[in-house]
């Protein structure tokens, strides 16, 4: 059993956490939730010893534990697997178990047998040992991630967020995997924004809250409301806003006609109107963001072609009124290392032409309306993005568009990795958009997001688009099925 007891950590006067107490039982899996900012990254760092805690007590079965540093916690039976898969692709699995291994096991032929148990149990025996891991999906190089901190002999596993970048089957891989740790009577810390995956797979839940614990209960207690509450605060009244009744038809904003992009094996057809806002479904690789890529720029159609409202082909995207927001926001969304209002300021900088000496304080003028709209509070936009939770992050990263009022706004994953509260007001923003008359497109590989927001979805499988539909005609069984299968 994992024994936590008056868990705190102070950065100064900031109290990151304040007296956290909970328990997590051997052969159960403990769901650990709260919204960005709640505490959970903190404990993450304490249980790996990245960071010493200010108070408080941490005992597994009984006996206290050193945590002092990572090694230490690794040699106490702490494995904490990070949200970011850190696997190298072009080392064999093998190498990668030894790299995470304390030993020195120098022959890759004892290494290779030494891994093949563990993937066994996680699975992946059809894995070779020899098999280099880009060769693997997503969602086996996840599972390697695991198994090799399983190899440390690990009583408690905490899993970062394991499955928020994967689509449904490579989801389905790691709840097999994290059951069979389940029948080895191991500790499961499990920490996750899919709200759905506390009926699949956890028996407990405990929920932090500004760096306290905020509520504990078993999964069968477990509402929706509850879970909420307990996140925010506070009840959501509704995740997905109120669609509007039927779009009146309208010219298209763009319109692509049998298009093909590099990346696609066959061609596609798109209309988007104002006032819409369109998903485009699949698992990853499947094409589900070349639509969206197209329309930007960035994936040169092979073929078809793709127009704008007055008929013409486009010219630069931003001066087509086009916003795009990729995945990774990490790298292309915002500054990440500068003031937020930097970040929010950049496109209208870029727009203007004025590539001479700007006045700071007129920019952050300039922006705040923007930053007022994405609720990004005041204390928050001198401060650089790196410091932000994930939610605020995004909320920069779409930001940044608004001050140039675009007519179409592109968005990968628009709400990968941000807690149920920021996702409201993410959903409820871009509505407001779209009744304003600005077109959305995004690509999501999260069944229920595309069912709960968009108005209409296009299909992808194995780079192809296989079917289209008003999202009010699916069931998330069927959109499951046409993902997965191509067809019903």
């Amino acid at each position: 059993m994992l024994e936590i007891k008056n868990l705190s950590k102070s950065y100064g006067t900031v109290h990151a956490l304040s007296d956290v107490s909970f328990s997590a039982d051997r052969g159960k899996v403990t769901a650990l939730l709260g919204e960005n900012g709640a505490g959970k990254s903190t404990l993450v760092r304490v249980l790996s010893g990245l960071v010493q805690p200010s108070g408080g007590e941490i005992r597994l079965d009984g006996s206290a534990v050193d945590l002092s540093s990572p090694d230490r916690a690794l040699r106490s039976g702490v494995a904490v697997v990070q949200q970011e898969i850190s696997v190298l692709s072009n080392l064999t699995v093998a190498e990668n178990f030894l790299l995470a291994s304390p030993s020195a096991i120098l022959s890759r032929r004892r290494a290779a047998e030494w891994c093949k148990p563990y993937l066994e149990r996680l699975g992946l025996g059809h894995v070779r040992p020899e098999t280099l891991v880009s060769e693997l999906t997503i969602g086996e190089r996840q599972l390697i991630e695991i198994a090799r901190m399983l190899a440390q002999d690990a009583k408690l596993l905490v899993l970062d967020e394991p499955t928020a970048a994967l689509a449904d089957h490579d989801i389905d891989l790691v709840h097999e995997a994290v059951r069979r740790l389940v029948s080895d009577n191991k500790i499961i810390l499990y920490i996750t924004h899919r709200l759905n995956e506390l009926d699949e797979i956890c028996d407990d839940v405990v929920v932090l809250r500004n760096g306290e614990l905020a509520d504990a209960f078993k999964q069968s207690d477990a509402t929706i409301n509850r879970v909420v509450h307990a996140m925010i605060g506070r009840e959501l009244e509704e995740l997905y806003p109120e669609r509007p009744g039927r779009v009146v038809p309208a010219e298209p904003i763009v319109r692509l006609e049998d298009v093909r992009t590099p990346d696609l094996a066959a061609t596609f057809s798109l209309e988007l109107q104002p006032g819409e806002i369109v998903a485009t479904c699949g698992q990853l690789g499947s094409g589900l963001v070349e639509p969206l890529r197209a329309i930007f720029g960035i994936a040169e159609p092979q073929q078809g072609e793709i127009t704008f409202g007055g008929g013409h082909s486009g010219g630069a995207p931003t001066e087509e009124g086009i916003a795009y927001c990729s995945e990774d926001r990490q790298h292309d969304g915002f500054f990440n290392n500068r003031a937020v209002w930097e970040s929010l300021s950049a496109p209208k900088l870029a727009a203007s032409g004025l590539w001479g000496f700007v006045n700071p304080q007129a920019m952050r003028r300039s922006v705040a309306p923007v930053a007022d709209r994405m609720t990004i509070l005041p204390a928050y936009r001198e401060r650089a993005v790196s410091a932000l939770s994930g939610g605020n992050a995004q909320k920069v990263s779409i930001g940044k568009w608004l001050s140039n009022n675009p007519k179409i706004l592109l968005l990968e994953e628009p709400t990968r990795g941000v807690d149920v509260g920021a996702r409201a007001e993410i959903y409820a923003l871009l509505r407001e958009l779209a009744r304003e008359g600005m077109a959305v497109l995004f690509a999501s590989s999260d069944l229920d997001e595309v069912l709960g927001f968009g108005d209409r979805v296009l299909i992808f499988h194995a780079n192809r688009m296989v079917h289209e539909a008003p999202t009010r005609d699916l069931s998330r069984d069927t959109l499951a099925t046409w993902i997965t299968h191509g067809g019903l």
